[in-house]
């Protein structure tokens, strides 16, 4: 008796917890940092208490999401608060990290879709169209931007150093990026499907981590991840990305939908992974020369711009490839 007590209790104040998290994920501009948050709570419950009990936890704070935002909320609630609580299960039956990962993730994917799909279903809406939109309005921006330097860099060019040929080149780059503009709603329609496999991965890592430190000052030892510089993955992803790039080249390849977004999909994970093992190539860099793991975080800042963006998924290609690591650093 005096368990389920304590089990009400918990339950009452994880939930508290997760509507917090929920309204400052939904309301304020710490979304980003909240959104990652949100599956905690139910991650310790579901750790320290029986599945059913947790399944209760879960259903309240997910009831109450929907109560105060709509289907808005449930989309955001319903897939955090499912994959924190199997998260918090697995562990508690020492599942290994790897597992827990897999787990967390299929989980969120899943529960996503079946969010919009209940969105769908009853309210007649697609909440995608809002991330879409946006998605849209930053692409075409840039592009507009890329258009106009390239106007100016004519423009500024003296008349003795313009030619025929140049400014050819320059003429069908604009239209390029012109018809890059026409085409981008339907291009970030075609990779919806890899940024949600992205992003579940991405939150069920993060909810790994703020777990693993919580665990710590638990008292629970928990298995950790691989640590970042000694990440590697197999070569053959590498060839899986050749064969992808070969399929870009087939000309009308875009005529076939569903290959055309298979094909985009699967080049986007991909290249999360290269982005990825690039980052392991930095990071151990950083520790054979023993530097500050500071650098490791501005390195992530770095090279989530752009241009730096493009050098890190080239170094990630080069050390799947052929093993930077041991070539630089025996």
């Amino acid at each position: 008796m005096q368990n389920n007590v304590r089990a009400i209790l918990e339950g009452a104040f994880v939930s508290a917890i997760f509507l917090v998290l929920f309204f400052i994920a939904f309301y304020t501009p710490l979304s980003i940092v909240a959104v990652f948050a949100l599956p905690l709570p139910l991650t310790v419950y579901g750790y320290r208490h029986e599945a059913k009990a947790g399944g209760l936890a879960a259903f309240v704070t997910v009831f109450l999401s929907f109560i105060f935002a709509g289907f808005p909320g449930l989309l955001l609630s319903f897939p955090a608060a499912v994959m924190g609580l199997v998260m918090g299960v697995a562990y508690r039956k020492k599942k290994s990290a790897g597992q827990v990962l897999m787990i967390g993730t299929l989980v969120e994917l899943t529960f996503m879709f079946v969010s919009i799909g209940l969105a769908l279903a009853v309210m007649k809406i697609n909440p995608l169209d809002d991330m879409i939109k946006a998605m849209r309005e930053i692409s075409e921006q840039v592009l507009t931007d890329m258009q106009k330097q390239i106007e100016n860099s004519v423009s500024q060019l003296p008349e003795d150093q313009r030619n025929e040929a140049q400014t050819k080149q320059l003429a069908q780059l604009k239209e390029s990026l012109g018809m890059m503009k026409a085409q981008v709603t339907s291009l970030i329609t075609a990779i919806i499907p890899g940024l949600l496999i992205s992003s579940s991965l991405l939150s069920a890592l993060i909810n790994h981590a703020f777990f693993r430190r919580i665990s710590q000052r638990m008292g629970i030892q928990i298995q950790s991840l691989p640590a970042l510089h000694n990440l590697r993955f197999p070569r053959s992803i590498l060839y899986y990305y050749f064969i992808v790039l070969f399929l870009f080249m087939i000309k009308g390849l875009q005529d076939y939908h569903f290959l055309y977004m298979a094909v985009l999909n699967i080049m986007l994970v991909l290249q999360l992974l290269f982005f990825v093992q690039g980052l392991g190539f930095i990071a151990y860099w950083i520790h054979q020369r023993n530097a500050s793991k500071g650098l490791l975080f501005i390195a992530v800042i770095l090279f989530l711009i752009p241009p730096f963006t493009y050098i890190l998924l080239l170094i990630g290609v080069l050390d799947v490839g052929f093993n930077l690591r041991n070539r630089f650093f025996r």
